[in-house]
């Protein structure tokens, strides 16, 4: 367990090791959630990314829906 402090403008370091372990770099999305009253931080992935493994399964045509759809299950607002 890795303990910080919040600084004044509500700002929160995360330490080299997690960014390194998560691959976290300069100008990355994060995304913060709350669940069960715990706050929950992911690296965003790009849509480029997800397209590109949803591509690589041997299949020339991916439909926009089939798209629309990896992105809303890898994003549900819950």
């Amino acid at each position: 367990m890795i303990v910080r402090n919040i600084l004044a403008k509500g700002q929160i370091v995360i330490p080299k090791t997690i960014r390194e372990l998560l691959g976290i770099n300069i100008g990355d999305e994060i995304i913060i959630d709350i669940q069960d009253g715990k706050i929950m931080l992911s690296k965003k992935e790009k849509a480029s990314k997800i397209f590109y493994e949803i591509s690589k399964k041997n299949r020339v045509n991916v439909s926009i829906e089939e798209i629309k759809e990896t992105l809303e299950e890898r994003y549900r607002e819950e």
